[in-house]
């Protein structure tokens, strides 16, 4: 009989793991394990929850380690000159570990070294990582002292093997014992899914199977339900025609002192900006008018747009829709903002959240590949992770699933995305329980449906397939508007995905086609089957022809992007070509059009094959043989991956659109090759699908205006006949904020004297500032070169430096710069916004550099194409709306206080720095040297 006590089940699990486990982890010199070296080693073997030995050792590298590595692992030079060479240690360590399991963090790094050099070849491993990544689909980070944080498991020293091996196994003892509280027929599925497929957590669940049958676990536990029918959503809207216009008057009220808001909220202040806004939304929505708000940090937007939005849907019976840019943002509005609302106004209002199809797992794919198995470890990875994390109530919704790039690839298969799903096949053949369908019903039913700004433009353009039907539509964070939507628009392809996408078809092992053809020998008669085998060995051949013909596509552009650099070795940065007119005139563009050729007919007729063969497998499920249908499913997926790769390579090989940019990217390391697609203009698209077609639209950000006008953010949305209103921030900046301009540094232009210039300037502000300091660049390399100069200064007079080319997350950066007493955060492009933190941490703001765009982006530089004088009409608004969204990082509430400084001479000696100047609230304004610098940041600070 089993314990039902399930820290029994815990123990007697493990007490039965009687085969002992090695952790293991080293310390290297790099990454690579055919260049770099071993410097530390250490092994812990363990058998259950009782360590039984340990094993460490420094290792002599032979050279210098550079101070990076120093840094990282502490280890020194010194440290390592009496200590053995790697090949003096093997032996022992061979000896150590025998033929036990290996566990480890990323278990495949450590192992690869030793594997170059004779060891480990036939050893079990089992990586941490990726259970973790199982058993906790949805944490931030796995990092391994993440992981011990979140597993309560003390932290030894990191970045040090024997320490790192110890916190290894206590993670995987943890992990372990989460892993017997699941469902028993969810472990024995897994482990059975697994069998022929090498993953870094098979042996785990394998092992846990095999520990919970000798323990006298049942297999006749009831089959578990993973999807839940949804809900019936409550009310209804049923619009009034024509509609009431709404009391503006009235509503204002309600933000005025003494107002439904007032008795609501503690603290509540009165803003006149708000009430403004307020009072343009309410008549742009009662007038059918179109609005751009610009509504500075502090005024309260969200509120000003949800009142009178709420009111007109109530009042009305017509939905909503609001859609932003950010996740952090929708979630304030459904879970803060409009509960808030609900309970100051005394009103029920109705609100749903709905997102792209690919943000949804589709029941019927799922089920299909869980039915058919996994093919390869990333679709083994996310079966046992989609088990395990429906098992727990996972909603089925993307955004709580941690995927890293190859398994979001699996994912996109699994999503309801595609033609094949629609409302009708979800009601036939998921009743009800498709998260996809569950979101759309609520949103049918919802006043505001709230959603995000690549979903609003590409629902439009694919014919309005997510969105239900509105006329009314409120825009946040607006300012976005346009590059979320490139990005929701795009298309990129590498050669390594178009392979994939291929071998999962007709390769070796357990593709597509050797299922079908197994389906069809146990099931049909000798007629229709050899039907089926002539069928699916045309397609076999028709893969193996794109395989090669797909290869010789890409050795072609490698070779049109190698001429073009002259043969020389590709640069830090990658290299980037337009695909335009004259790149179609060049004899390496004629060699990549021959190759296209060649692959062109045969992948078509792979389209073709595929959906007579997924017709026949839906005639072989009307009959009853039941994994036809789960295959007929899987070629539709394949189907689809190819046809999207054939439309966008013979549009951008033969049949360029016009609206489109077209390049090929090769990173520098690696050298891996992608080709890419992105529209040119969103304007068009935004003009006829939204400001013709409804009958309001009101666009809102803190940033829409440069130097005080809208023109820049018309003339890209298309918003010509938009009313617009500017409501400043309620805080006074003029008091709280110094906005000091260092007139006697070099220009950016003179490299080395302006870096030295501005890594003296910022040690001795943040000496002065005792830290308090973010520091924005523009450039990953930049933010290097400056985090290297200051960091032993810093750390001398007790100051933290974060970094975001550290590999630490934003979040995790974030958290610790709010939580040091004195500390400086250096970011870049995405910390220019999005950074809240208010009061005392943040005290400085230091602007390295005016936030241009790199002038030969393709995008970039296609769209400034458009434009008579690109620079000033096209570059420096873009970077005046990026600056002006740094400089809003600093002064978050009324009693902040604080100093923004610019580093870049360019503001006060360029015609075009008085436009950025002008952008921004009246500050107190100084231009002065560098040496009064600090002087003046603890004045101000001071006050």
């Amino acid at each position: 009989m089993v314990d039902p006590r399930p820290e029994a089940r815990c123990y007697n699990a493990l007490s039965m793991s009687l085969k002992p486990i090695v952790a293991f982890d080293l310390e290297t010199s790099g990454l690579d394990p055919e260049r770099d070296s071993v410097i530390e080693i250490g092994a812990v073997r363990f058998r259950g929850d009782r360590i039984e030995d340990e094993w460490s050792t420094l290792v002599n590298p032979g050279h210098p380690l550079t101070p990076f590595i120093t840094e990282l692992t502490g280890i020194t030079d010194e440290m390592l000159a009496t200590a053995p060479r790697i090949t003096a240690v093997l032996s022992e360590l061979e000896s150590f570990v025998g033929d036990d399991p290996i566990l480890g963090h990323n278990v495949s790094f450590d192992t690869s070294f030793m594997q170059v050099r004779g060891l480990f070849q036939y050893n079990a491993t089992i990586d941490t990582f990726d259970l973790a990544s199982i058993m906790r689909p949805s944490a931030g980070r796995y990092s391994l002292q993440s992981l011990a944080t979140a597993l309560h498991v003390p932290v030894r020293e990191a970045h040090r093997a024997l320490d790192d091996a110890h916190t290894t196994r206590a993670v995987f003892l943890r992990l372990y014992e989460e892993l017997l509280q699941v469902p028993f027929q969810l472990i024995e599925e897994i482990a059975r899914m697994g069998e022929e497929i090498e993953w870094g957590a098979g042996w785990v669940f394998d092992q846990a199977y095999r520990s919970l049958l000798e323990g006298g676990e049942t297999r006749s536990s009831p089959p578990l339900e993973l999807f839940h029918a949804a809900e019936p959503p409550s009310g209804e809207l049923n619009p009034v025609d024509p509609p009431t216009p709404l009391d503006v008057e009235e509503i204002a009220a309600e933000f005025e002192p003494g107002g439904l808001l007032a008795k609501h909220f503690p603290g509540y202040e009165n803003r006149p900006q708000q009430v403004s806004m307020v009072r343009a939304v309410a008549h742009a929505l009662s007038e059918s008018g179109h609005l751009l708000v610009e509504a500075g940090t502090g005024t309260g937007k969200s509120m000003a747009y949800l009142v009178p939005a709420f009111h007109w849907a109530s009042q009305n019976g017509q939905r909503v829709v609001i859609s932003t840019n950010t996740l952090n943002l929708q979630d304030q509005l459904i879970h803060k903002d409009i509960p808030d609302l609900q309970l100051a106004l005394g009103m029920e209002f109705q609100a749903g959240v709905l997102k792209g199809r690919a943000n949804y797992l589709c029941p019927r794919r799922f089920n299909a590949l869980r039915s058919l198995g996994p093919r390869q470890p990333e679709e083994m990875r996310v079966l046992a992770k989609l088990l395990i994390w429906l098992a727990a109530d996972g909603s089925g919704e993307r955004s709580e699933l941690n995927l890293p790039p190859g398994e979001a690839a699996v994912w996109s298969r699994l999503s309801a995305e595609g033609e094949d799903c629609s409302m009708e096949t979800c009601a036939t053949h998921a009743g009800g329980t498709c998260p996809y369908y569950k979101a759309r019903l609520q949103a049918e039913h919802a006043h505001v449906v709230i959603v995000n700004h690549a979903l609003l433009l590409a629902d439009i353009a694919t014919g309005n397939r997510v969105v239900p039907e509105y006329e009314y539509l409120i825009v946040d964070e607006a300012h976005h508007l346009e590059s979320a939507t490139t990005n929701g628009l795009s298309f990129r392809v590498t050669e390594s995905e178009v392979l994939r996408v291929l071998r999962d078809l007709g390769g070796t092992g357990r593709g597509l086609m050797r299922q079908i053809l197994d389906l069809a020998r146990g099931s049909l008669p000798a007629g229709d089957l050899a039907e089926v085998q002539s069928s699916v060995g045309a397609v076999t051949d028709r893969i193996t022809l794109c395989m090669e013909h797909s290869q010789a596509l890409f050795t072609a552009l490698n070779l049109l992007l190698e001429n073009q650099r002259e043969g020389s070795p590709v640069g830090t940065y990658g290299q980037t070509m337009r695909v335009i007119p004259s790149t179609r005139t060049l004899p390496d563009w004629e060699k990549v059009e021959a190759a296209w050729e060649e692959m062109r007919a045969p992948l078509a007729s792979t389209i073709e094959m595929l959906a007579s063969l997924s017709d026949s497998l839906d005639t072989l499920a009307e009959a009853g043989i039941e994994p036809a249908e789960n295959l007929a499913v899987a070629a539709r997926i394949a189907r689809r991956s190819l046809d999207e790769i054939f439309t966008q390579l013979d549009q951008m090989i033969f049949e360029p659109d016009s609206g489109m940019i077209y390049w090929i990217e090769l990173t520098s390391v690696g050298e891996r090759l992608s080709l890419h697609a992105a529209p040119l203009e969103i304007g068009p698209l935004v003009e006829r699908y939204l400001w013709h077609e409804k009958e309001s639209v009101i666009m809102t950000s803190a940033t829409m205006t440069t130097a005080g006008e809208f023109d820049y953010i018309r003339r890209r949305l298309a918003a010509a006949d938009a009313d617009e209103l500017a409501v400043g921030s309620p805080f006074d900046h003029e008091t709280s904020t110094l906005l000091y301009l260092v007139n006697d540094i070099p220009e950016p232009v003179q490299r080395q004297p302006y870096q030295r210039a501005l890594e003296a300037g910022l040690r001795q502000l943040v000496l002065a500032t005792e830290g308090r300091t973010l520091v924005l660049f523009t450039s990953n390399a930049h933010l290097r070169s400056t985090a290297n100069a200051l960091s032993e200064p810093l750390a001398r007079a007790g100051i933290q430096l974060y970094e975001q080319t550290s590999g630490v997350s934003r979040h995790a950066l974030l958290e610790g710069f709010k939580s040091s007493q004195k500390a400086v955060l250096m970011g870049t492009r995405s910390f220019w916004e999005g950074v809240d933190v208010p009061g005392e941490a943040l005290s400085v703001l230091a602007i390295a550099k005016l936030p241009f765009d790199v002038p030969s982006d393709p995008i970039i530089a296609s769209r400034a194409e458009t434009y008579e004088r690109p620079f000033d009409e096209y570059t420096v608004p873009e970077a005046i709306l990026r600056f002006r969204q740094g400089f809003g990082r600093l002064i978050r509430t009324r009693s902040d206080r604080g100093i923004v400084v610019v580093f870049d001479r360019r503001i006060l000696s360029k015609n075009y720095g008085r436009a950025f100047i002008e952008s921004l609230p009246r500050c107190t304004t100084r231009a002065a040297s560098l040496a009064d610098l600090p002087r003046a940041a603890t004045r101000w600070l001071n006050i």
